[in-house]
């Protein structure tokens, strides 16, 4: 099938030439695991094990079924505004190839296209393309063996050979408006539905045998077929109305009951097993019970037991309009929703899977956004009934907080009267309509503070207005502007895909400064610049956008993630300069790393061989993906095949539940290696980075269940801490005061506050002389050796730190440094390099783990350099770093500024919780807010940075404080 596709991609061309490729440039795009943007259609496998979802956001997503677990987004090739939008999905019976098609190829064809993808590896095998109207919804006959296509416009349906891309017929004759829907009958029957409201039916030869209105000036759009394919379910997007008709020939058979239902229609129908051999109707769109229940949902699907002749039931599912009903082999349905995101109902009828947004819904709270003079900080909601928050971009700061000195979107101006603009296609100024109309709806309205001009936020662009109306100014947004505030030379918009734009008015243009990105959790937060430098909050962020790289039309796009090239990326200090109007340090970070678009396009290639679970009896055999591990495995045995695309092979990593478990060195070819597993759950991960380790690709995932096994208990082991401070050097003039006071506070305190935590308390403080790099691998080492995965971890490293010229990468100066600082080569020869200690780390085994890093440095170390040790490691990380002559300044004449604030919060001062201990979180939070205070009062400037890479968040004890 695979050999058929490729030649059909080769050989089936549209007649007209074609007009560009798709665009170059790279493209920045929200990626929180799951659809920022309204999910239109989903699919499945015969045996009900894969569920395939697509959405406006330009993206094809896999769950396994029924735990709904994410198993892979799929990317086709994406351009300006609607470009890549994705309205249509079909599987293949065995659930190894996914159609993919919506708004798709255009741009660079003139005409539209169907997208082929191999689901288990993402890559894309052919498209079909020079279909005249966009695809709206496609089916594959129950045999696999062909493929129907519904069409937009009045284009009507296509039916090709699922194998070989061939066309089998057409209809498109007569068709009055789009077609909506196509379905197969078991037997190859194919039922259709129109916006021109008729229903069509065509035999397996594609001969129409039957058309019929059921409901005169209504329109249908839903149709399914009852399992025994006799009768038809047709629902309708413009009525709260179903109607059952035959199979053979269209006739009226039933109405059923939808009576105490209140909205627009019902435009999605199915037919579905209730688990005990009955049949149960099923309908739903834009229907909410006439009763709402408060707290629950408020668009319900209707449920008719007995194939619609029984009793209705209201099952609140969404928040939003649902567009789809799927039936599922298991029996129940699967629904897709605008919310957005996809649900599932049982069999018996049980909400088990509801639509989970990731990012803020601005469709509901966008026109409340607010913002400060200079727009650096930012007050929003992320949902409807949720509360406010309030972003300071200078600080990087997210916390709950009200309106002070903030302001909302000014609306009136004497001289400016627009109205009709709210959700309108025709906004009027000083009662008449603009004399530009764009052709779509706007949504946002701010009046600059002079009164002289405003803005309009539409669905595709940002639009900038005179006060006679005139267009001053336009720019292409990626999604609908459902808020704006307009400031002083810069404006800050709410958009669709969950972003928080700030938009330069500068001069006759308007030009993106900056983006934010605040996840559903209220916790994980990503802000980047256009050129895709960012910084994100202290639990993570990273991995919630990355760069999309189109190839060719028929090739896959490239996708990194921030986390991918953190190294390269992370540059807060520019991203702020770039917010505030000042774009030189971002010109100058990318013009030092060069062509990033090519670096991306040319990550090492990482593929999956086997996996097996390694148990007293032998190595039984693992599915990539989400499966049942063995009780009493210990281990996983891993094969991967490396290959180098022109960047070199750096090491090979595995995380094991977010944390760094074992690094190893690669060659292209087959790499093969046993990792340890931890107790309960695991999910499994690999990285293969670059030779210069500035770029990783990312590998296969296992999400691992282990019946009846469970979790690690948080702080129920031993604490294993590794402390270094270094104060006299081999060179006198490294010299410093108080690392070795630090060093020695931090182990003190935590001894006498993990006493009543943990099981026991084991530390290692190499001081001075003792603190060479040979004692502190060795140190390393023998935490490895005692370490298991009930444990918790802490390295505290106090010292002189930098940055090795070139690779930007940190040095620990251990005591027997010999060379002065300005010796890059023998500092490097001699120090504590990253990498090393990045590999010792992954041999330790401690589920929970710590990282301090207190350094001093001649000017170039900053903490954004450290930054990437938890991105890399997976642990928390906690960092300061100040100038030699600040460090030689203690606060209380006995630490320095860092392990103080670290000392306050272990003994009380940081939150602590009803049990009286305080949290890797709390202690992580209160040293940043603390350590700048301190330094301040010693008339010194110093800040830390906290850290972590771990995507579920989990926090862990540290000590027990006072209560």
């Amino acid at each position: 099938m695979r050999a058929a596709w490729l030649l059909l991609a080769l050989g089936l061309l549209w007649a007209g030439a074609a007009r560009a490729d798709p665009p170059r440039e790279p493209v920045l795009r929200v990626e929180a695991g799951a659809h920022s943007a309204p999910v239109s259609r989903l699919a499945t496998d015969a045996a009900g094990r894969i569920l395939a979802s697509v959405g406006d956001d330009k993206t094809l997503r896999l769950w396994s079924l029924p735990d709904g677990a994410a198993l892979g987004v799929l990317r086709p090739p994406i351009g300006p505004r609607g470009e890549g939008e994705l309205y249509a999905v079909a599987l293949t019976p065995d659930g190894t190839r996914a159609f993919a098609a919506g708004f798709t190829g255009h741009g660079w064809d003139g005409a539209f296209a169907i997208y082929l993808f191999d689901t288990g590896s993402g890559r894309m095998l052919a498209r079909l393309p020079g279909l005249p109207a966009p695809v709206l919804h496609m089916a594959v006959s129950s045999d696999g063996a062909r493929l129907a296509v519904a069409l937009g416009a009045r284009a009507g349906i296509r039916v090709f050979d699922a194998r070989q891309g061939r066309l089998i017929f057409e209809d498109s004759q007569g068709w009055q408006g789009a077609a909506r829907m196509v379905a197969f009958s078991r037997d190859g029957r194919l039922a259709s539905t129109s916006a021109d409201g008729q229903v069509r039916l065509h035999d397996g030869q594609g001969r129409r045998v039957a058309a019929r209105a059921p409901v005169q000036g209504a329109r249908p759009y839903g149709v399914a077929w009852s399992p025994d394919g006799t009768l038809l379910a047709v629902g309708f997007e413009d009525r709260l109305r179903v109607e059952v008709v035959s199979g053979t020939d269209l006739a009226p058979v039933l109405t059923p009951d939808t009576s105490r239902l209140v909205g627009e229609g019902l435009p999605a129908v199915t037919w579905a097993g209730d688990g005990q051999g009955g049949v149960q109707l099923h309908a739903a769109g834009y229907a909410r019970a006439a009763a709402a229940v408060p707290g629950q949902p408020t668009f319900v699907v209707r449920r008719w037991a007995d194939f619609g002749l029984g009793p209705p039931r209201d099952i609140p599912a969404a928040r939003d309009a649902i567009a789809h009903l799927l039936p599922l082999p298991m029996g129940g349905v699967a629904f897709a929703a605008a919310d957005p995101g996809w649900g599932r109902i049982t069999p018996d009828g049980a909400l088990a899977h509801s639509p989970t947004a990731p990012s803020a819904d601005f469709r509901a709270t966008g026109g409340r956004l607010m913002a400060s003079a200079d727009g650096r900080v930012l007050g929003f909601a992320l949902a409807p009934h949720g509360p406010r928050l309030r972003f300071d971009a200078a600080a990087g700061r997210l916390e709950p907080g009200g309106a002070e000195g903030l302001a909302a979107a000014r609306r009136e101006a004497p001289r400016l009267q627009v109205t009709d603009w709210q959700n309108r296609d025709r906004p009027r100024l000083n009662g008449r309509p603009l004399p530009e109309a764009p052709g779509e709806f706007s949504r946002s309205l701010a009046i600059a503070p002079d009164g002289e001009s405003f803005l309009l936020g539409w669905d595709t662009a940002l639009r900038r207005y005179d006060r006679q109306g005139r267009l001053l100014a336009e720019l292409p947004l990626p999604a609908t502007a459902w808020g704006v505030v307009a400031l002083e030379g810069v404006a800050v918009v709410a958009l669709g895909d969950g972003t928080l734009r700030w938009i330069g008015l500068d001069g006759p243009r308007m030009t993106e400064r900056a983006a934010l990105f605040v996840h559903a959790d209220a916790v994980r937060w990503v802000m980047f610049t256009p050129e895709g430098l960012f910084d994100h909050a202290p639990l993570g962020g990273q991995e919630l956008v990355g760069v999309h790289l189109n190839n060719g039309r028929a090739q896959t796009p490239e996708w990194a993630s921030f986390q991918q090239a953190y190294r390269a990326l992370f540059a807060p200090a520019a991203v702020r300069a770039r917010l505030a109007g000042d774009p030189r340090p971002a010109q100058d970070r990318m013009a030092e790393l060069g062509d990033v678009r090519a670096r991306i396009g040319r990550l090492p290639a990482l593929a999956p061989g086997e996996a097996c679970a390694v148990t007293p009896e032998g190595c039984v055999a693992l599915p990539w993906g989400t499966a049942e591990l063995p009780g009493e495995a210990t281990a996983l045995r891993l094969s991967f095949d490396l290959s180098d695309r022109g960047l070199g092979l750096g090491p090979l990593d595995v995380m094991v539940n977010g944390r760094l478990a074992m690094r190893s060195p690669t060659a292209p070819g087959r790499a093969e290696l046993e990792v340890p597993l931890d107790p309960g759950p695991n999910r499994v991960a690999a990285r293969l980075y670059a030779d210069d380790q500035a770029l990783f690709a990312e590998g296969p995932a296992l999400e691992l269940r282990r019946a009846g096994a469970a979790a690690t208990t948080p702080g129920a082991g031993r604490l294993i801490v590794v402390a270094v401070g270094v104060d006299q050097y081999a060179v006198r003039e490294l010299n410093l005061r108080f690392a070795v006071a630090d060093a020695r506070t931090v182990v003190d305190t935590l001894r006498a506050r993990g006493a009543g935590v943990f099981r026991e308390v084991v530390a290692t403080l190499l001081t001075d002389a003792q603190a060479t790099r040979a004692n502190i691998l060795g140190a390393l080492d023998a935490a490895a050796r005692l370490a298991r995965p009930e444990d918790t971890f802490v390295l505290y490293l106090a010292g002189h730190g930098i940055r090795a010229e070139g690779d930007r990468r940190f040095l620990f100066l251990p005591h027997e440094v010999a060379a002065p600082t300005a010796d890059m080569q023998a500092l490097q020869r001699s120090a504590l390099d990253e990498g090393a200690l990045v590999a010792a780390l992954a041999r330790i085994r401690a589920r929970d783990g710590f990282l301090f890093i207190d350094t001093c440095h001649a000017g170039q170390l900053t903490i954004d350099s450290l930054a990437a040790l938890g991105n890399e490691t997976g642990r928390f990380l906690l960092a300061a770093s100040t100038s030699v002559q600040e460090a030689l300044d203690s606060y209380d004449d006995r630490n320095g500024v860092f392990a103080f604030a670290v000392r306050e919060g272990l003994t009380g001062r940081a939150p602590a919780d009803q049990e009286g201990r305080v949290s890797a979180l709390a202690l992580g939070e209160w040293v940043t807010r603390r350590v700048p205070q301190l330094a301040a009062e010693r008339q010194h400037r110093q800040d830390a940075v906290f850290r972590s890479a771990q995507r579920d968040l989990r926090s862990f004890p540290l000590a027990g404080a006072p209560r």
